[in-house]
């Protein structure tokens, strides 16, 4: 190693190095852009087609069956779910999550072009959404006013507020909810159409005609030309209402003859309140790479602005914020920094005992730091909750490297070696070790860059982030350290405070942890000797507690894709029986608000309704330092006053993005998928549903099958509209403009276009028999007539499916489930399976969904990152001391590391979950540092010519304050995180169990067992290698 003993010669040369990596990275991190995760959501695009009056099951066959034969074959897709309701079919592919999702939505959209013909010409187009968390609404708007209507509202927020706020930068797009769409409504009277003997189609076919705007072309003069515009465009009540519809016998029959012109909106199927006030809400969805603390500022900037020309009594604000949980979040991870710092700093202080001799690895934490936003900006990493929890684990590895130089270079100092060649001989002795802790606990994060899961893409930049930092750190011990010390070092530095007002306190405090430090000494000394006598107690011993903890990790710990955050917002759903109006749904969702009311901790309430869908309310809650019950403790007392609420199905459950953008309250989600009737489907659900009743390890079970619904059907009675004259589709037509309300054209209204409809009026749709009453224009002998639909049709009551869902295009339902605590995923799971298997009849097949099929497929995905970072580990250490032997010795540790890190789980509530589990890895290449020091020292000792006994003790205890130091600098720098509260804590406590629980006793159990197998396997000839 010269290049050390280089540098040592060299000080501005060393500082110069460590001088531009602290600027490097001081202005990669001004680059970086700021996130509350990785980009990891999985990619999942939304095909919606309406069809106005459709049933479910016209809209499973003429839509959602076309469509997803079209799409079924997009590549990267993981599988494909649909749902077929009244007038809408909604598709999702869920694809890959390593399949780029604006490519993904470019290819949905090429088929469905190819496949629009085989649709009904009513349908509307299929619409395309992207449907990633970055693609849902990061904050809600809601506009109010106590002078105007909610339609009214609307209409402003569509004409003026949308396009501006689309200006704001970092904005994608902006979604309005509540209120109505301005139209023109012409209201038809049957009775009257039927005494001038017109139809509805004939009114339709009069508003074509005369309301018209098009180009005419253009008259030229000999000098300049001018463009011709032919318009009859009708645009306000008035005129509408004198529009010609027909003449009968000499007489001109208007449309306020038949019926009238208003302006009102489209047929109203949802709306918004606001704190108990009726409101417009407009969601704001950012870009994906856009920074949502920089959208949030943007947001309040143009809302300032707004207020300044908002309408009298009009009102406009924040009604709910995703950016205040990340914001939170954040400085909290922020705050866990410096906490992490300042103890770490403690640590070292008190093992070295000198402010000077701390002052050397303590340099290593914001070079190592700040020299890691290099690498996350060369990488195209963000600044995230990850990457930040990284920074927060370094700090207490980069300090590692250090402190066993310093610790080694000091040893030789000591002895009577001047500082300038003390450090030359320590660094060099110890450089091995340096290099080859370094790069293990690199090595261990190679499989998760590697692997394409959720898992892997989700923790590749908190695995990158802090290797980088690691490295660096390596490289500072090695360059920077030893300058330092062989400048700073001196034998017994506390003395050159003789005659200082503090000297003699500081004289006590060197000397009683001196003291401590060597009875720690001792002790460990006399106990390694005698384990050394009890040695196959020992490895007995070790076995014996690896397999507790196997067995508490498989069978008695819970476990979860990621734990549940309390992200300060109450979520209720709540869903209505199949075919209830507006009307019926605003009245039970009143209920659902006052009850949200009462509760102490609510701040702001925004409660979107909506027809065919769930209604839904989101609750911010008060922040977290402010309110002594969590959000889980709010929803548990809360709940059952829901529950009461007789007209609806109201579920509460805490706000909580996982990791794939989804969120969940259930456990398992259990598909049941079948080619036959849904009917039959229901039947053997019903089956699976009681059975999985039984199983005491399942709590509460939710189908995703509503109840069976009213509709009506008109059968055509098709000999006796022949013989009258009358073809089916004018049937069709005449319904869907009269009940349905056809969009016929549009008229302008301050150079916007809006919608014109012609259909009866409300009166006249509310009961079947109404429709017996309306005509249709028969031709009988060449003569026209008008044919009353009684004389044709037959109305006919029918029960029907709400909706109807498939699971990769086969019909299904799904069963979603609550884990009872002290079950698992997996058993439950395979008993369910077992269950199905005996109940379901031929042409049944089941699978997994949601989180669950996430979950199993993450399971397999960390059983091979935990593989793959052993074996990394194994063959970097082997090529490293050029033996199998010693690395097998050193990876002994890591069982009982890991068994250390489940005990504190199960002490402290913990799950293993995608965070703790990357924790484990991430312990593997923690605990190893402590054997690669003993082993490689012992051998060096050995090369001297100490045999195994002898070798491995005293290196052991030579080696046993640098273990302890670094160990308590790990251990501590990770207790904010273990012990984290306020936004995230739920994430950050569980890799800062896992370290704080796998450190503490792994190196506890690797001080014994490591020594004792080391006189077990290491071979007598070792001296012959070179090491070093």
């Amino acid at each position: 190693m010269k290049i050390i003993e280089l540098l040592i010669r060299r000080p501005v040369l060393a500082t110069v190095l460590t001088i531009i990596i602290v600027m490097v990275g001081a202005v990669s991190y001004t680059r970086l852009s700021l996130r509350q995760f990785p980009e990891v959501d999985k990619p999942i695009i939304s095909v919606t087609t309406s069809l106005e009056g459709a049933s479910p099951q016209i809209i499973e066959a003429q839509i959602t069956r076309p469509l997803e034969e079209a799409l079924g074959g997009v590549e990267g897709l993981d599988y494909i779910a649909s749902r077929s309701e009244t007038e809408n079919s909604v598709i999702k592919l869920y694809f890959k999550v390593d399949r780029n999702i604006d490519l993904a939505a470019a290819d949905v959209r090429d088929r469905l072009q190819k496949v629009r013909n085989k649709l009904p010409d009513e349908a509307d187009d299929p619409l395309i959404k992207k449907t990633d968390a970055d693609a849902l609404p990061m904050i809600y708007l809601s506009l109010f006013s106590d002078k105007k209507t909610v339609n009214e509202l609307a209409d402003y927020a569509h004409r003026f507020l949308e396009s501006e706020l689309q200006t704001i930068k970092g904005v994608a797009t902006v979604d309005i909810f509540g209120g109505g769409n301005l139209e023109m409504h012409l209201i038809l009277d049957p009775i009257r159409l039927n005494a001038y003997k017109i139809t509805a189609t004939d009114v339709a076919a009069a508003l074509k005609r005369q309301n018209i705007k098009k180009p005419a072309g253009r008259l030229t003069s000999e000098e300049r030309e001018f463009l011709v515009t032919t318009i009859t465009a009708l645009s306000t009540p008035t005129q509408f209402n004198n529009m010609v519809i027909a003449e009968k016998e000499g007489r001109i029959i208007r449309l306020n003859d038949v019926g009238y012109a208003e302006l009102n909106s489209d047929d109203k199927r949802f709306s918004s309140r606001f704190n108990d006030k009726n409101a417009v809400s407009i969601g704001i969805v950012k870009k994906s790479v856009a920074n949502p603390l920089e959208v949030k500022e943007g947001v309040e900037e143009k809302i300032a602005q707004i207020r300044e020309r908002l309408p009298a009594g009009t009102e406009i604000e924040i009604s709910s914020d995703k950016t205040v949980f990340i914001e939170k979040s954040i400085e909290h991870v922020y705050r866990t920094i410096l906490e992490a710092t300042l103890l770490v700093i403690i640590v070292v202080f008190l093992f070295l005992r000198s402010a000077r001799a701390s002052l050397i690895p303590l340099v290593t934490i914001p070079v190592s730091l700040i020299g890691a936003f290099a690498l996350m900006f060369v990488f195209g990493f963000t600044i995230n909750i990850l990457t930040l929890l990284a920074l927060v684990l370094a700090i207490g590895l980069v300090v590692d490297d250090a402190i066993v130089v310093l610790e080694n270079i000091y040893r030789y100092i000591e002895k009577g070696e001047k500082p300038f060649q003390a450090a030359i001989k320590g660094a060099k002795e110890i450089s091995f070790a340096v290099v080859a802790m370094t790069l293990t606990l690199a090595a261990v994060y190679a499989p998760i860059a590697l692997s394409s899961g959720i898992t892997g893409r989700f923790f590749t930049e908190f695995a990158l982030t802090l290797a980088g930092s690691v490295i660096i750190s390596g490289f500072v011990a090695l360059t920077l350290t030893p300058m330092m010390c062989s400048r700073l070092l001196t034998h017994h530095t506390h003395e050159r405070l003789k005659g200082h007002p503090i000297a003699k306190a500081y004289q006590t405090f060197y000397e009683k942890i001196g003291g401590w430090l060597d009875k720690i000494d001792y002790i460990y000394n006399n106990l390694l000797k005698y384990v050394l006598h009890k040695r196959h107690w020992v490895v007995l011993s070790g076995i014996f507690i690896a397999l507790i903890g196997l067995y508490l990790a498989v069978f008695q710990l819970k476990r979860e894709l990621t734990p549940a955050e309390d992200q300060g917002v109450l979520v209720t759903t709540a869903d209505p029986p199949y075919g209830a109006t507006l009307k019926y749904i605003e009245k039970y969702a009143l209920q659902m608000d006052q009850i949200l009311g009462s509760v102490p901790e609510l701040v702001k309430r925004m409660t979107i309704v909506q027809v065919g869908d769930y209604t839904t309310s989101q609750s911010t809650l008060t922040p977290w330092e402010d309110r002594k019950r969590s959000c889980n403790d709010i929803k548990v007392a809360v709940s059952p006053q829901l529950e009461k609420i007789i007209g609806l199905d109201v579920q509460a459950k805490c706000q909580n993005r996982s990791v794939i953008g989804g969120s969940s309250d259930f456990d398992l989600s259990f598909v049941i998928q079948t080619t036959r009737s849904y009917e039959d489907l229901a039947d053997q659900m019903q089956k699976i549903w009681a059975a999985m009743g039984q199983h005491p390890g399942i709590g509460k079970i939710r189908p995703d099958m509503g109840q069976a619904g009213q509709d009506y059907k008109v059968e055509v009675d098709v000999e006796k509209a022949a013989t009258l004259g009358v073809e089916p589709d004018v049937v069709a037509q005449t319904l869907d403009t009269l009940i349905g309300g056809r969009r016929s054209t549009t008229f302008e209204r301050e150079s916007k276009q809006y919608p014109v409809r012609v259909w009866v009026g409300e009166q006249f749709r509310k009961s079947p028999e109404n429709i017996l009453e309306m005509t249709v224009k028969g031709n009988r002998g060449g003569k026209e007539t008008l044919v009353p639909l009684k004389d044709i049709v037959k109305v006919v009551n029918v029960v029907t499916t709400p909706e109807i869902r498939h699971f990769d295009r086969l019909r299904s339902v799904t069963l979603d489930a609550v884990i009872n605590e002290g079950y698992g995923l997996g058993q439950v799971l395979n008993d369910v399976k077992k269950v199905s298997a005996m109940l379901l009849p031929d042409g049944y097949q089941t699978t997994v969904s949601g989180e669950t099929r996430d979950y199993l497929k993450e399971t397999y995905t960390i059983f091979l990152i935990f593989g793959l970072a052993l074996a990394f580990i194994f063959l970097v250490m082997a090529a490293q001391f050029e033996s199998f032997i010693d690395p097998f010795i050193i990876i002994l540790s890591v069982p009982l590391s890991l068994a250390g890190a489940i005990f504190t789980l199960m002490i402290f509530n913990g799950t293993l979950n995608i965070y703790s589990e990357i924790g484990l890895v991430t312990l593997i290449g923690l605990i190893t540092k402590h054997g690669i020091l003993i082993v490689d020292f012992a051998n060096k000792l050995q090369e001297q010519g100490l045999s195994p006994f002898e070798a491995v003790i005293q290196a052991s205890r030579l080696r046993l304050r640098p273990i302890l130091m670094t160990t308590f600098a790990m251990v501590f720098g990770a207790v904010p995180l273990a012990f984290s509260t306020g936004a995230g804590a739920e994430t950050r406590e569980q890799i800062g169990l896992v370290i704080v629980g796998g450190m503490s006793f792994g190196t506890l159990f690797t001080l014994f067992v490591i020594p004792v197998v080391y006189t077990y396997l290491t071979r007598k000839s070792v001296g012959k290698k070179k090491l070093g």
